[in-house]
């Protein structure tokens, strides 16, 4: 009897301790295995090396951009809306917001630099 009230006993101390872990995983958003939310929009500088309005795309030759773990890198990305392509020219250093999404991402808003 001692030795069934014993395993009882210790069978609930560890569905305890089991019960207390999990909860402290699910509450620490730095556990493995959790991702960081993903930027809806993020913020970059660079220079205008393409304007295509028949594609709706600007090539950017544009700094590292920290928020989305992007490096400098030159890139074509679609403009949305395409009126945006009007509002700069190639040689313009601008900043510009965007919506990212690997290869896909789009460019929301853009303005020459002073």
């Amino acid at each position: 009897m001692k030795n069934r009230q014993f395993f009882v006993q210790t069978l609930m101390a560890l569905a305890l301790c089991v019960s207390t872990t999990l909860s402290a995983q699910q509450m620490d958003p730095n556990m493995a295995g959790m991702h960081k939310a993903t930027a809806t929009e993020a913020h970059g500088t660079g220079v205008v090396k393409a304007i295509d309005t028949a594609k709706g795309t600007i090539t950017l030759q544009h700094q590292a951009i920290p928020s989305i773990g992007w490096p400098a890198m030159t890139m074509a990305f679609k403009a949305n809306p395409p009126g945006l392509l009007q509002k700069v020219k190639v040689g313009d250093t601008v900043r510009f917001t965007l919506h990212p999404a690997g290869m896909a991402s789009t460019v929301t808003a853009i303005s020459p630099l002073p």
